[in-house]
Protein backbone atom coordinates (compact mmCIF):
# COMPACT_ATOMS: atom_id res chain seq x y z
CA UNK A 1 0.00 0.00 0.00
CA UNK A 2 3.15 2.04 0.76
CA UNK A 3 4.33 1.53 -2.54
CA UNK A 4 1.09 2.66 -4.38
CA UNK A 5 1.05 5.73 -2.11
CA UNK A 6 4.04 6.64 -3.32
CA UNK A 7 3.72 6.20 -7.00
CA UNK A 8 0.48 8.12 -6.94
CA UNK A 9 2.49 11.12 -5.63
CA UNK A 10 5.34 10.86 -8.16
CA UNK A 11 2.33 10.40 -11.03
CA UNK A 12 1.11 13.51 -9.86
CA UNK A 13 4.89 15.12 -9.52
CA UNK A 14 6.52 13.89 -12.31
CA UNK A 15 4.55 15.17 -15.13
CA UNK A 16 3.81 18.13 -13.68
CA UNK A 17 7.10 19.17 -13.62
CA UNK A 18 7.64 20.00 -17.38
CA UNK A 19 4.22 22.05 -17.61
CA UNK A 20 4.15 25.17 -18.96
CA UNK A 21 2.43 28.09 -18.09
CA UNK A 22 0.19 27.22 -20.63
CA UNK A 23 -0.23 23.60 -20.12
CA UNK A 24 -1.40 24.06 -16.39
CA UNK A 25 -4.59 26.03 -17.42
CA UNK A 26 -5.49 22.89 -19.47
CA UNK A 27 -8.95 21.34 -18.62
CA UNK A 28 -8.75 18.22 -15.67
CA UNK A 29 -11.15 17.70 -13.33
CA UNK A 30 -14.42 18.88 -13.50
CA UNK A 31 -14.43 22.78 -13.62
CA UNK A 32 -10.52 22.96 -12.26
CA UNK A 33 -7.96 23.61 -14.46
CA UNK A 34 -4.84 21.21 -13.71
CA UNK A 35 -3.48 24.41 -11.02
CA UNK A 36 -6.71 24.12 -9.53
CA UNK A 37 -6.87 20.53 -9.37
CA UNK A 38 -3.30 20.36 -7.64
CA UNK A 39 -4.64 23.23 -5.30
CA UNK A 40 -7.33 20.49 -4.47
CA UNK A 41 -4.81 18.06 -3.55
CA UNK A 42 -2.86 20.69 -1.25
CA UNK A 43 -6.07 21.00 0.72
CA UNK A 44 -6.80 17.20 1.13
CA UNK A 45 -3.30 16.33 2.19
CA UNK A 46 -3.89 19.13 4.75
CA UNK A 47 -7.44 17.21 5.43
CA UNK A 48 -5.35 14.13 5.91
CA UNK A 49 -2.97 15.68 8.53
CA UNK A 50 -5.75 17.08 10.39
CA UNK A 51 -7.52 13.34 10.61
CA UNK A 52 -4.90 11.96 11.65
CA UNK A 53 -4.42 14.19 14.65
CA UNK A 54 -7.97 13.69 15.17
CA UNK A 55 -6.95 10.25 15.65
CA UNK A 56 -4.27 10.51 17.49
CA UNK A 57 -6.07 12.66 20.15
CA UNK A 58 -8.46 9.87 20.41
CA UNK A 59 -11.22 10.70 17.95
CA UNK A 60 -11.94 8.43 15.39
CA UNK A 61 -15.32 9.95 14.40
CA UNK A 62 -15.67 10.74 10.83
CA UNK A 63 -14.49 14.61 10.14
CA UNK A 64 -18.03 15.24 8.70
CA UNK A 65 -20.53 14.19 6.54
CA UNK A 66 -20.01 13.31 3.11
CA UNK A 67 -22.11 15.59 1.98
CA UNK A 68 -19.95 18.25 2.66
CA UNK A 69 -17.46 17.24 0.46
CA UNK A 70 -18.31 19.30 -3.04
CA UNK A 71 -18.62 22.87 -0.57
CA UNK A 72 -15.23 21.57 1.03
CA UNK A 73 -13.74 20.41 -1.81
CA UNK A 74 -14.14 24.00 -3.51
CA UNK A 75 -13.51 25.72 -0.61
CA UNK A 76 -9.96 24.09 -0.24
CA UNK A 77 -9.31 25.36 -3.69
CA UNK A 78 -10.06 28.77 -3.31
CA UNK A 79 -8.54 29.30 -0.10
CA UNK A 80 -5.31 28.21 -2.28
CA UNK A 81 -5.57 30.66 -5.15
CA UNK A 82 -2.28 32.02 -3.98
CA UNK A 83 -0.39 29.20 -5.25
CA UNK A 84 1.14 28.77 -8.43
CA UNK A 85 0.51 25.05 -10.21
CA UNK A 86 4.58 24.64 -9.47
CA UNK A 87 4.20 25.87 -6.01
CA UNK A 88 0.83 23.91 -5.35
CA UNK A 89 3.15 20.97 -6.53
CA UNK A 90 5.85 20.88 -4.19
CA UNK A 91 3.53 21.69 -2.13
CA UNK A 92 1.44 18.50 -2.37
CA UNK A 93 4.77 16.12 -2.68
CA UNK A 94 5.97 17.73 0.44
CA UNK A 95 2.84 17.62 2.85
CA UNK A 96 2.08 13.94 0.99
CA UNK A 97 5.01 12.42 1.62
CA UNK A 98 5.01 13.85 5.39
CA UNK A 99 1.52 12.48 5.59
CA UNK A 100 2.38 8.62 5.14
CA UNK A 101 5.84 9.07 7.29
CA UNK A 102 3.08 9.74 10.37
CA UNK A 103 1.00 7.28 9.06
CA UNK A 104 3.61 4.73 9.20
CA UNK A 105 4.07 4.13 13.17
CA UNK A 106 -0.19 4.50 13.70
CA UNK A 107 -0.93 2.00 10.85
CA UNK A 108 -3.60 0.07 13.21
CA UNK A 109 -4.97 3.23 14.79
CA UNK A 110 -8.79 3.75 14.24
CA UNK A 111 -9.03 6.52 11.91
CA UNK A 112 -12.36 8.39 10.87
CA UNK A 113 -12.62 10.06 7.55
CA UNK A 114 -15.98 11.04 5.83
CA UNK A 115 -17.21 7.67 5.16
CA UNK A 116 -16.71 6.07 8.73
CA UNK A 117 -13.88 4.68 10.97
CA UNK A 118 -11.17 2.52 9.54
CA UNK A 119 -7.65 2.63 10.70
CA UNK A 120 -4.51 4.64 9.49
CA UNK A 121 -3.37 1.99 7.11
CA UNK A 122 -6.43 1.53 5.65
CA UNK A 123 -7.36 4.84 4.61
CA UNK A 124 -4.18 5.01 3.12
CA UNK A 125 -5.18 3.08 0.45
CA UNK A 126 -7.86 5.03 0.25
CA UNK A 127 -5.07 8.07 -0.02
CA UNK A 128 -3.39 6.23 -2.77
CA UNK A 129 -6.80 5.97 -4.86
CA UNK A 130 -6.69 9.31 -4.60
CA UNK A 131 -3.43 10.63 -5.27
CA UNK A 132 -4.05 7.69 -8.62
CA UNK A 133 -7.17 9.15 -9.86
CA UNK A 134 -6.14 12.90 -10.08
CA UNK A 135 -2.93 12.02 -11.64
CA UNK A 136 -4.97 10.66 -14.19
CA UNK A 137 -7.01 13.86 -14.50
CA UNK A 138 -4.40 16.11 -14.79
CA UNK A 139 -3.35 13.76 -17.92
CA UNK A 140 -6.45 12.83 -19.22
CA UNK A 141 -5.96 15.26 -22.40
CA UNK A 142 -3.19 13.83 -23.19
CA UNK A 143 -1.79 10.83 -25.68
CA UNK A 144 -1.33 8.32 -22.46
CA UNK A 145 -3.49 8.92 -19.47
CA UNK A 146 -1.85 8.29 -16.18
CA UNK A 147 -2.84 4.83 -15.01
CA UNK A 148 -1.46 2.66 -11.94
CA UNK A 149 1.19 0.11 -12.65
CA UNK A 150 -1.06 -2.39 -10.13
CA UNK A 151 -4.48 -1.32 -10.42
CA UNK A 152 -6.01 -4.33 -9.09
CA UNK A 153 -3.89 -3.70 -5.87
CA UNK A 154 -4.69 -0.26 -5.64
CA UNK A 155 -8.68 -1.74 -6.14
CA UNK A 156 -7.90 -3.88 -3.33
CA UNK A 157 -6.90 -1.16 -1.19
CA UNK A 158 -9.28 0.89 -1.32
CA UNK A 159 -12.20 -1.88 -1.48
CA UNK A 160 -11.05 -3.01 2.13
CA UNK A 161 -11.47 0.69 3.46
CA UNK A 162 -15.02 1.03 2.09
CA UNK A 163 -15.70 -2.78 3.45
CA UNK A 164 -14.24 -1.63 6.75
CA UNK A 165 -16.22 1.80 7.12
CA UNK A 166 -19.64 -0.25 5.69
CA UNK A 167 -19.23 -2.82 8.23
CA UNK A 168 -22.00 -5.00 8.73
CA UNK A 169 -23.83 -7.36 6.35
CA UNK A 170 -22.82 -4.81 3.90
CA UNK A 171 -19.23 -4.54 4.61
CA UNK A 172 -18.60 -8.48 4.68
CA UNK A 173 -20.05 -8.73 1.73
CA UNK A 174 -17.87 -5.96 0.20
CA UNK A 175 -15.50 -7.94 1.35
CA UNK A 176 -15.57 -11.13 0.00
CA UNK A 177 -16.63 -8.89 -3.49
CA UNK A 178 -13.94 -6.75 -3.81
CA UNK A 179 -10.61 -9.33 -4.22
CA UNK A 180 -13.28 -10.75 -7.32
CA UNK A 181 -13.88 -7.72 -8.72
CA UNK A 182 -10.33 -6.40 -8.68
CA UNK A 183 -9.17 -9.10 -11.19
CA UNK A 184 -11.47 -7.65 -14.21
CA UNK A 185 -10.65 -4.21 -15.36
CA UNK A 186 -10.27 -2.37 -12.03
CA UNK A 187 -9.10 0.61 -13.37
CA UNK A 188 -11.61 0.92 -16.19
CA UNK A 189 -14.01 0.14 -12.96
CA UNK A 190 -12.24 2.53 -10.37
CA UNK A 191 -12.47 5.48 -13.38
CA UNK A 192 -16.21 4.40 -13.50
CA UNK A 193 -16.91 4.45 -10.21
CA UNK A 194 -15.37 7.95 -9.61
CA UNK A 195 -16.89 9.22 -12.50
CA UNK A 196 -14.87 9.66 -14.73
CA UNK A 197 -14.55 8.65 -18.31
CA UNK A 198 -12.66 5.55 -18.97
CA UNK A 199 -12.57 6.10 -22.93
CA UNK A 200 -9.91 8.63 -22.07
CA UNK A 201 -7.94 6.43 -20.45
CA UNK A 202 -5.00 4.03 -20.68
CA UNK A 203 -6.66 0.73 -19.50
CA UNK A 204 -5.23 -2.11 -17.71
Amino acid sequence: VCRLYESGVAAVVQRARSWTTDDWTQPACGDWDRADTVRHLCAVTAWYHSWLDRALAGDASPPFHPDEFVTRNQTGVDDRQGLTGPGAVDEFQREALSYLDRAKPNWNRAYGFPLGTVTVGLHVGVAATEWHLHAWDLTSTEPEPQSPEDSAALFRAAGAAVAEAEGGIRGRLTALLVPIAARRSSWQSMLKRSDRDPNNALLD
